[in-house]
Formats: C-alpha cells, structure tokens, sequence
C-alpha cells in the first residue's frame, strides 16, 4: 500500500530587503529630479544646453539602475554603485559653493554605495 504524501509547499522567495528598497528608490528619485533638471537645463539654451545634454542621458541611466535595483539585478546594483561614486565625488567637489545640498547629497549617495555593497549577495545576475 503506498503511502500519500501531502504536498509539501516550497519556502517563499526572499523578500527584498528594506535596505535595498530604500537604496533602488533614492536612485529612482533622484533620477528623476536629475531628468527634470537637464530637461530645465536644455530649454535654458545657451551655455546650459551642454550641461543639459550630459546631465539628461545620465539622470535616465540613475532612474534605470534603481528599477534595475528595485528588481534585484546585478546589472542595476552595478551601475547604480558607479554612479552613486561619482555622485558623491562631484558633490564633494561642489561643497564650497552649497554645503547643505553637498552634504545631504554625500550622505544619500554614500548610504546607496554602503547597502549596494552590503547586500551583495541579494541580487541575481
């Protein structure tokens, strides 16, 4: 006589981490507001209009990595940990000038490069 046995139900795929989330949605935002200010930039005209045009392609790469992020890719981590390096390093740079927005801006980028390197192992290829 064969035994039954019941169906025994898989363990439910990690969630992910709140840290994570947090880091994919400050990318997002700030992307975002990276992509109305090169838009703002470019209808400026003149000698904005360059600055327009880099900040635009790399605010849409920002707002990329967080979805990328938010989906747990290795990809989005990747990008969004070098973009999140050179977003602390120009604020550092620009700390002189602003040192409120500088620092807050150091501070947000630097939390993005600590949980994209801690939470390492969360994220698939």
């Amino acid at each position: 006589m064969g035994q039954y046995r019941p169906d025994v139900p898989q363990p439910p795929t990690p969630a992910r981490p709140g840290m994570v989330t947090a880091a994919g949605v400050l990318l997002v935002v700030g992307g975002a507001l990276g992509v109305l200010l090169g838009l703002y930039l470019i209808a400026g005209g003149g000698r904005f209009l360059v600055f327009g045009l880099i900040t635009l392609p790399v605010a849409a790469l920002q707002v990329y990595a967080g979805l990328q992020v938010l989906e747990l890719k290795e990809a989005g981590r990747q990008v969004g940990l070098i973009l999140a390096v050179i977003n602390a390093v120009l604020a550092l740079l620009s700390i002189g000038r602003a040192s409120g927005p500088s620092v807050l801006r150091i501070g947000v980028n630097l939390f993005v490069v600590f949980v994209l390197t801690q939470y390492r192992d969360a994220f698939t290829p």
